[in-house]
């Protein structure tokens, strides 16, 4: 069997997380805490597994209403199934534990980070694990996470009244946008060619950019919803810049160009100079 420590320093942890699930044909994710910008750090070997027609399951908290109900919306939305474990009686649910399997292999990380954007920006460590499903450690953490699962306590997840909720801004980066627009509505793309946004609406849930493409395709502005901005902003504060590199590649923030362009407007960023496009978090002005 295999074992490693895994951190966010280095993106490992992240990468752990997608390899476990990536080519299973099981998974169990028992985390407390569950946000739209978690979920969609790992999307892409969800819907994977999804689509092979691979089970995969998740068990969370609502207690401490840091869950999201539109988070929960997003997982089942891409075939997970969930159910909430709300213990009671003094008890805290709080595991982060993340498994999957493939025949008789199997794969596990156990450690601090939630199904948030913490996996990737926060300062979190985990475990590791590869072997064999009847390996000792990876065979007693799967019969944990099932336990878990067939806790009595345990409900399947139903929409709530809030269910189509979205993940909203960050209060100072709502603020510092807003702002930002209403001085200048045009925030250019950077690098050698740039291309005008032109943010029509800032909402705490979006921020509506119309660009060129997106008069060509609908004749409207196109919704950047405000998980993208979150995560980006946490992975600037915490490691001091972002390229958009790492906007694309390791966070999936598809809108990379147009997010990156907004950020630099802001007065805690910089600009880098040279050739790559990189954001500097410089603090307040």
């Amino acid at each position: 069997m295999d074992v490693a420590t895994v951190t966010t320093s280095d993106r490992s942890l992240l990468n752990a997380v997608r390899g476990t699930l990536d080519g299973a044909d099981q998974a169990l994710l028992c985390v407390a805490f569950v946000q739209q910008r978690g979920v969609h750090l790992v999307e892409k070997e969800l819907k994977a597994l999804a689509a092979r027609g691979a089970a995969a399951r998740l068990v969370v908290t609502t207690t401490f209403e840091t869950t999201t109900q539109a988070a929960l919306g997003m997982a089942r939305g891409i075939g997970v199934e969930v159910r909430v474990l709300n213990p009671g009686s003094g008890s805290t649910y709080h595991p982060k534990l993340y498994l999957g399997s493939r025949g008789g292999q199997a794969q596990a990380v156990v450690g601090s980070a939630n199904l948030t954007g913490g996996l990737a920006t926060n300062v979190e460590a985990a475990v590791w694990m590869s072997g064999r499903r009847r390996d000792a450690p990876i065979a007693r953490a799967w019969d944990w996470a099932e336990s878990l699962w067939q806790d009595p306590r345990a409900q399947a997840w139903q929409p709530g009244a809030a269910a189509e909720g979205e993940e909203e801004l960050e209060p100072e980066l709502l603020a510092l946008i807003s702002a930002a627009a209403r001085k200048d509505p045009v925030f250019r793309t950077l690098g050698p060619n740039p291309q005008g946004n032109l943010v029509t609406e800032v909402t705490p849930s979006e921020v509506l950019v119309e660009t060129t493409r997106s008069r060509e395709r609908t004749g409207s502005a196109a919704s950047i919803p405000a998980w993208m901005f979150n995560l980006a902003w946490d992975e600037l504060r915490a490691r001091g810049e972002l390229s958009n590199r790492t906007l694309l590649d390791d966070l999936r923030v598809h809108r990379s160009s147009a997010v990156s362009a907004i950020l630099a407007r802001l007065p805690p960023v910089a600009v880098a100079s040279g050739k790559r496009i990189v954001l500097r978090w410089r603090g307040p002005p």
